[in-house]
């Protein structure tokens, strides 16, 4: 299967720094699906997906900056996720410039789809109406995150779910840093209330989003883990208050992430 990886140069105050990408499957398709990773993932958690989905269209794939392959930053407090808001309009200028050899006549089309905090990026992204924009996939992310989703993804972070990231030596967190491929400094940086730049109320059960959410106009298909702490059945009653046309797939044995499954993956495609 085609794989091609890809830079892309972010000016930045003092200079510049890089992305890392992968531009995946089918060429010729109109259908572009681009990939946003979580909050300490890299773009490899999208290599299940790649392989069932790469046949059939084109996936781009990218690593946030302090993650896999792309550049870090300085210091912890400039990881923010209003950066990543900013890095994913280079992304998908990109993206469209990928489109644009396609003949006239066509209608190429860029599908989002985003694990955990890559589909809260997806989601105020598609509130900006970006053109060709088709469908949002939102994997186990909702407008309203409760307080118990919240620390259940703070002990989670690291898939080992045995590590406190409060307790971490230094020693301890450059070992963990290494095994996720990511900056150590992240490792402190999205447990800062700072990381979350982005527009949300804080409520007595969590943090809201149901602003972005109620902004967009794009199809939203929502991949809920059953056993979830993220996605409750008021969260999705909430999504669709907001968005009435949303689809859900739901995966009855799996937790949060949803898994990019076979099964998963033919959900997205239908």
């Amino acid at each position: 299967m085609r794989k091609k990886r890809f830079e892309l140069t972010i000016a930045a105050t003092g200079g510049s720094r890089i992305l890392v990408g992968d531009d995946i499957g089918n060429e010729a398709c109109t259908d572009l699906f681009l990939c946003l990773p979580g909050i300490l993932e890299t773009r490899d958690s999208f290599n299940e997906l790649a392989l069932w989905m790469g046949p059939a269209v084109r996936i781009m794939t990218v690593d946030w900056c302090g993650r896999g392959e792309s550049q870090r930053l300085g210091h912890a407090h400039e990881y923010r996720m209003s950066v990543y808001l900013n890095d994913l309009s280079t992304i998908y200028a990109y993206a469209i410039g990928a489109l644009s050899r396609h003949p006239r006549g066509t209608r190429p089309r860029i599908h989002l789809i985003g694990t955990s905090m890559g589909g809260l990026l997806a989601v105020f992204f598609a509130a900006q109406k970006p053109p060709l924009l088709g469908t949002v996939v939102l994997n186990d992310i909702g407008p309203f995150l409760p307080w118990s989703g919240i620390l259940s993804l703070m002990i989670g972070l690291s898939s080992a779910k045995t590590e406190d990231l409060n307790q971490l030596s230094d020693a301890t967190a450059a070992d963990l840093a290494e095994r996720l491929s990511v900056d150590p400094l992240l490792l402190r940086a999205v447990r800062q209330p700072g990381h979350l730049d982005l527009p949300h109320e804080t409520k007595l059960a969590g943090i809201d989003f149901s602003g972005a959410f109620g902004s967009i106009t794009a199809a939203l298909l929502l991949l809920r883990g059953k056993n979830s702490e993220i996605i409750s059945d008021n969260v999705v009653k909430r999504l669709f208050e907001i968005q009435s046309l949303t689809q859900i797939y739901e995966c009855e044995k799996s937790g949060h992430p949803v898994r990019y499954s076979e099964e998963t993956c033919r959900a997205i495609l239908d």
